[in-house]
């Protein structure tokens, strides 16, 4: 590891200096083809990137930057030396398979500056190749990037399946609501379709029928769906209308196939079913029918397009997690929002949607998303760090005066663990309902000491809730709205905490397991409980906390956020309730919707709770504030990415090698700039300090010193602890001013 120190005692100051590596810029000036910075007033020497925003404006390069200068990237975690980008020129390269040839050395990694435009991002199965000079290879995938309206951190935490067609032969293909499906459109029963794609709820159907070619006797079907799906198969024509299931041969059930009912697309991807049993029938006729696979809810299949083809598809899956640098950090708690064990013991109350097909949670218009954590008892400062994005508000509360002994949460991952006898009830995006003879019943094992608990039930419309003492009891009728009101209310503005006590329900019951009942106080009429959640506490009062909001969007960017624009990285100093009032050291955090009207609230991939310094090793933005030479985007600057990739420091490198982009591609990347890390190299870093007129130290680095981050410690033996503040660019030096305390105090600079 390579360091840099400085001693500051009473006021006298040495420094020692050890060697680091100093970058090697790439010249790609020779394989530039395209104008990506277009200066105020100038003339484009190419093409536009995209009709609409054409290319970016290099009036809004950040004062900083000066054309012929290495540039430290805005996370100062790389330096990139550009071609002229406030004048004229060719500036960039489209990546299609070029060879760069590199100086002969040994390199520990290699930083690209890249641009995916227009729109999307290469595929994952592209490669870069690095050449060294024994004659070995390396491959490393190269996409997916963000494109350049987008985050920098786009697929941070973030679930890619990705499909690769090129080895597959189509005999037929079509996107659903468009044009192209109307020839094999045989009928449909209560459809509708979001943002260009089909969808059946409910009883509704959609049936699709094919001829094939006679010599075909073996193909695949591939469905594209989501959400609860039943895919059946004929070879001979039926009539749904007459029946959605006789005769008809089921090849694919969500339900069967995970257990679970999705509504948040977590499911959606590419489903492949072999037709040579239907083929065999030869008829070469094939029939496909999509219903509903929980026809009480309507969340049914969500169908992006169909084909058959011949040979095979190759498919990508990943989660696209960044590592962490922990070196500096305990780690309390590291979780994805994707509904895993990790995320369990923190999921507090579960009022929002998801995980959806990225595997993220988000709470939209009235929803909400709490998480506990409950950090060691000698914790005086810790922090949460969040990836999320879009218009959100999160709240920090101490620890409640309230015990909740249960909580569940309609369509949460452990409401099966409650609900006993779901009675035909419905579930909704994160509600129950139960209309007519429906009901639905939980159940709740409490501790067997409690003698006294109350059940706070959030449900809305004309419900009835009745309570049963143990697994066999009695119901008793506790509440009935329209009996208690007169009201036949049908709009759910009555949703709210019914709490009743239980205390008479855990006399003479050992066990201590208690059931409540919901079902429909006007069954004639259909509009029954609906139910949000049910919590049951030690204690009357809704056991709501009160939130200081320590993050809001709408503050940060001024904006409704509906794009992810602003997803990244945030960071919540959970000290505030880390105090001697809470000796359990347990902290709240809650993610509500900033604009409850539109359904754009937050979007969360990814929490960790820590202390110290944690360090997520991700993209970056090369640049902050760029804007297209229309002024978009509002509020954000272009994302020109930041992307490093290891090297073999065992080898020299002599060539690298840039994927192929292929021929139907309808999206280039560009590669701005390219920089090299030597292994080793004998120039010095050297670390400076001065006293300032009001006494304080200012220390001072080579800003081409790229990695290196501050530290000090009291003693050169102790621990050494990150330097808070960031540092300011002055000409080619980075400096941070940091208060003297008239006691020794050391510092370095950390690799």
């Amino acid at each position: 590891m390579k360091t840099q120190s400085l001693l500051a005692l009473a006021g006298w100051l040495a420094f020692v200096t050890h060697t680091t590596a100093q970058p090697v810029h790439l010249d790609l000036s020779s394989r530039f083809d395209t104008d990506v910075f277009l200066e105020p007033g100038g003339t484009a020497l190419t093409p536009p990137l995209e009709a609409a925003r054409e290319r970016i404006d290099a009036g809004t390069l950040p004062s900083t930057y000066t054309d012929h200068a290495a540039f430290l990237t805005a996370d100062g975690k790389a330096s990139f030396l550009f071609a002229p980008l406030k004048t004229s020129s060719l500036d960039a390269m489209a990546v299609n398979g070029q060879t760069i040839s590199v100086p002969s050395g040994n390199y520990t990694a290699i930083d690209l500056a890249l641009l995916s435009a227009p729109d999307t991002f290469m595929d994952p199965f592209s490669s870069l190749v690095f050449r060294y000079a024994d004659g070995s290879t390396a491959a490393q995938r190269f996409g997916p990037l963000p494109e350049w309206f987008a985050s920098p951190y786009a697929f941070d935490h973030s679930y890619l399946s990705y499909t690769d067609s090129s080895s597959v032969d189509r005999l037929l293909y079509f996107q659903t609501h468009t044009d192209d499906e109307v020839p094999y459109l045989l009928s449909e029963r209560g459809n509708g379709n979001a943002g260009g794609v089909r969808f059946v709820d409910g009883n509704g159907f959609v049936q699709y029928g094919f001829t094939l070619p006679a010599n075909v006797t073996e193909a695949t079907l591939g469905v594209t769906v989501g959400n609860n799906f039943v895919i059946s198969l004929a070879s001979s024509y039926l009539d749904p209308w007459f029946s959605t299931t006789e005769g008809w041969t089921v090849v694919a059930d969500s339900m069967a196939m995970y257990g679970t009912d999705h509504h948040a697309l977590g499911n959606l991807r590419l489903y492949e079913i072999p037709l040579a049993p239907f083929l065999a029938d030869g008829t070469g006729e094939i029939y496909v029918l999509l219903t509903d696979g929980s026809p009480a809810d309507g969340w049914g299949p969500y169908i992006q397009n169909i084909s058959v083809f011949t040979g095979t598809n190759r498919f990508f899956e990943e989660d696209l997690s960044p590592a962490l640098n922990t070196a500096h950090a305990t780690v309390y708690a590291a979780f994805r929002t994707d509904g895993g064990a990790a995320e369990a013991p923190y999921l507090y109350e579960n009022r929002a949607s998801g995980p959806s097909n990225r595997r993220h949670r988000f709470a939209d218009g009235g929803q909400n998303l709490t998480y506990k954590f409950d950090l060691p008892d000698h914790a005086e400062e810790a922090k949460v760090m969040i990836d999320m994005a879009n218009n959100f508000v999160v709240g920090l509360s101490g620890p409640l005066d309230i015990h909740r002994y249960a909580q569940v949460s309609p369509g949460a991952a452990n409401e099966g663990e409650y609900l006993v006898d779901p009675g035909q009830s419905a579930l909704g995006s994160n509600f129950r309902f139960a209309d007519g003879t429906a009901y639905m019943i939980y159940q709740f094992d409490l501790p067997n000491d409690v003698t006294t608990a109350y059940a706070q039930v959030t449900v809305g419309n004309q419900f009835v809730i009745e309570v049963a003492a143990g697994p066999d009891g009695e119901f008793v009728k506790e509440r009935d709205y329209v009996a208690e009101t007169g009201n036949e209310i049908t709009d759910n503005t009555n949703l709210g905490v019914q709490e009743l006590n239980l205390a008479n329900y855990l006399l003479d019951n050992p066990e201590k397991i208690i059931r409540i009942r919901l079902s429909d106080g006007v069954p004639s009429n259909g509009w029954g409980p609906f139910l949000t959640g049910i919590a049951i506490v030690d204690r009357p009062g809704t056991g709501e906390q009160a939130w200081t909001t320590v993050l809001h969007s709408m503050d940060l960017f001024g904006i409704d956020v509906r794009n992810e624009m602003n997803k990244g990285y945030y960071t919540v100093d959970l000290s505030p309730v880390l105090t001697a009032n809470n000796p359990g050291k347990v902290a709240y955090l809650n993610f509500t919707d900033s604009s409850t009207g539109d359904g754009w609230g937050p979007g969360v991939f990814w929490l960790a709770a820590y202390s110290g310094t944690l360090e997520v090793l991700s993209d970056g933005p090369v640049f902050t504030g760029l804007k297209a030479v229309n002024g978009e985007p509002e509020a954000f600057g272009l994302n020109v990415l930041r992307r490093q990739y290891p090297l073999d420091a065992a080898k020299s490198l002599q060539e690298i090698v840039l994927p192929s982009v292929p021929a139907t591609a309808t999206s280039k990347p560009y590669l701005l700039a390219a920089t090299l890390t030597p292994q080793s190299s004998v120039a010095e870093v050297p670390l400076a300090a001065t006293l300032t007129a009001n006494g304080e130290l200012r220390l001072s680095w080579p800003a081409s010193a790229v990695g290196f981050g501050l530290e000090s410690s009291s003693t050169l033996t102790g621990a050494w602890s990150p330097v808070s503040g960031t540092p300011a660019l002055s000409g080619d030096q980075l400096t941070l001013t940091v208060p003297t305390t008239g006691s020794a105090n050391f510092y370095r600079l950390k690799k």
